[in-house]
């Protein structure tokens, strides 16, 4: 209490300035220390945590040949991940259009012993927009949309009817790379972040959680455990056919596609690290 008392009286002898710069120092680090705060007095009942990566099936000219290709890389650091390549001689394959996405990867984890019901998640990141597609393991009933709550920016809100008891699942936020989002991340070179505002529940009121930094390789791994139980999707893989001999060679006219950046070689213990 002596402390606050003297902590009090010194505050009250700055300048009007120093005020001013001492309370919006203040209000800029309270929306950090709050999530920790809310956990020491509630109990916590779900576990938050987010990577982010890109993926990007992209095709380039090679002389008589054409090079298709697939890489998914870690967005934070600007790693590959994984890369597959194939080259085969001009109208002689067919694959899906070359296209690359940014995508957020939330692992939300049931710590209770209860089911958690009508689970809504709100999400807000400079990596979403009105044409992000939501995704999960095709036994989860889930459902997202944007939202503007108000006097707040626009949110993306995650509806899970059934979270059950000590279990996880992984959601996916796929926001194509169009030329805005090009713009933002690989000429500005502006940083993706995530906001998660909150967490709610039948069974609890909305608070903030504490969001953990994942490590994108570990995420993908934990993804695949998870979705292995479920007989779960993924379009994320090279998938190109080649045809027939003897069926004519196709004409596939000018490649219009412009791949990304080349991604950084990195070792495996730094590719995932945020």
């Amino acid at each position: 209490m002596e402390s606050l008392k003297k902590g009090w009286t010194w505050f009250w002898r700055q300048s009007l300035l120093s005020k001013v710069a001492i309370l919006g120092l203040i209000a800029a680090f309270v929306p950090f220390v709050l999530p920790t705060v809310v956990a020491w007095f509630r109990p916590t009942m779900i576990h938050v945590g987010v990577s982010f990566y890109t993926y990007e099936r992209g095709v380039q000219p090679q002389g008589m040949n054409t090079l298709y290709f697939f890489e998914r890389r870690n967005l934070v650091s600007d790693c590959s991940i994984r890369r597959e390549e194939q080259s085969v001689s001009n109208g002689r394959a067919k694959t899906l259009d070359p296209q690359g996405w940014v995508l957020i990867k939330l692992l939300l984890e049931n710590v209770s012993s209860r089911d958690l019901t009508s689970l809504r998640v709100g999400v807000r990141s400079p990596a979403i927009n009105e044409t992000t597609q939501l995704g999960a393991a095709p036994t989860l009933v889930v459902s997202g949309n944007k939202e503007a709550p108000p006097e707040v920016k626009p949110l993306y809100v995650i509806s899970i009817a059934t979270l059950p008891a000590e279990s996880s699942v992984v959601i996916t936020l796929k926001t194509p790379i169009d030329d805005n989002l090009r713009d933002f991340v690989y000429v500005k070179r502006r940083p993706v972040t995530i906001q998660v505002p909150y967490v709610a529940a039948e069974q609890f009121r909305d608070y903030p959680p504490i969001v953990s930094r994942m490590n994108a390789v570990k995420m993908l791994n934990r993804e695949g455990v998870l979705r292995a139980r479920n007989d779960g999707f993924s379009d994320e893989r090279l998938q190109v056919t080649i045809l027939p001999s003897n069926e004519p060679t196709r004409e596939d006219g000018e490649i219009m596609y412009r791949p990304l950046p080349r991604a950084k070689t990195c070792s495996e213990a730094e590719a995932g690290v945020w």
